[in-house]
């Protein structure tokens, strides 16, 4: 596996290529904007043009992390309005930095997928078909309150999406261990993964997020940690890092940090050590 992290961009993108490089990441991960705030505000034709030229000198792949505000499942229609623009803009800014896929939240159940069915599909829809297509839309899994809990909620999703050529998914260690999906053996990984394959299928898994848990299994508590200092331990990144089915696929840490400063050269370090 490829290992990677979530990198800031505060000061612009050269801060990202900066951090990756003093943690020894080998792919990273990116905003396309301030997390909590609706607009996409991106970077100028030109940053992004220098950013796309140089990244692959260093870096294997770099993806986006959509804002936290999206939800397809939205009560009121100035929330799905909003959730469709700020797509629509990250996944109409990625190609400009060679981004292929652009992970998010799917949002909140309100009501159930089957309550918001006919929404969802058609907010897929409008945002596939106002955007490149060579931009992914990356659904990824939560830790057991909102859309994305099950993997029948993956599997549903990659389904009704109007384009599946345009569609995949971003597992998290963290958030499948939360949602009750004991992964921290070789028999529960092994289970999971033959859960992934028959549902999903092994090829729709675009990435990989890598995080500890600071609660335990099945307590749905989003809350990341260190690798190996949380209730997983270290054992179940050593099967990940080590199953040559994701021999080329990105892992990225989204972990606090050992100085609370975010992923850091000890995280990336831990994961290279596991990896054989």
């Amino acid at each position: 596996m490829v290992i990677g992290a979530h990198v800031p961009t505060a000061g612009g993108l050269k801060t990202a290529l900066k951090v990756g490089t003093e943690i020894e990441a080998e792919a990273l991960q990116i905003f396309p904007s301030a997390p909590l705030q609706w607009k996409i505000r991106g970077w100028s034709d030109d940053d992004c043009a220098g950013f796309k030229a140089e990244w692959p000198k260093k870096f294997s792949e770099i993806v986006f992390h959509g804002i936290y505000l999206t939800n397809l499942a939205g009560a009121s229609a100035e929330n799905v309005e909003k959730t469709k623009t700020a797509l629509i803009d990250t996944l109409t800014l990625a190609p400009k930095i060679g981004v292929r896929g652009t992970v998010f939240h799917p949002g909140t159940y309100n009501g159930g997928i089957e309550k918001n069915a006919t929404q969802i599909k058609t907010l897929i829809k409008e945002i596939l078909n106002a955007t490149p297509d060579d931009s992914l839309l990356v659904y990824e899994n939560s830790a057991g309150s909102t859309i994305g809990a099950t993997l029948e909620d993956l599997a549903w999703l990659i389904e009704n999406s109007s384009d599946k050529n345009r569609v995949a998914v971003c597992l998290d260690t963290c958030h499948a261990f939360a949602a009750g999906y004991d992964i921290t053996t070789k028999e529960g990984y092994d289970e999971y993964i033959e859960k992934v394959e028959s549902l999903i299928g092994l090829d729709k898994v675009f990435c990989w997020h890598l995080n500890d848990s600071k609660f335990g299994l099945g307590e749905k508590r989003d809350r990341h940690e260190n690798i190996g200092q949380g209730k997983m331990g270290a054992e179940p990144f050593r099967i990940l890092l080590n199953d040559p089915r994701w021999a080329s696929t990105a892992g990225y840490l989204e972990v606090p940090g050992f100085s609370d400063t975010g992923p850091d050269l000890k995280n990336v370090t831990i994961l290279k050590e596991l990896r054989a």
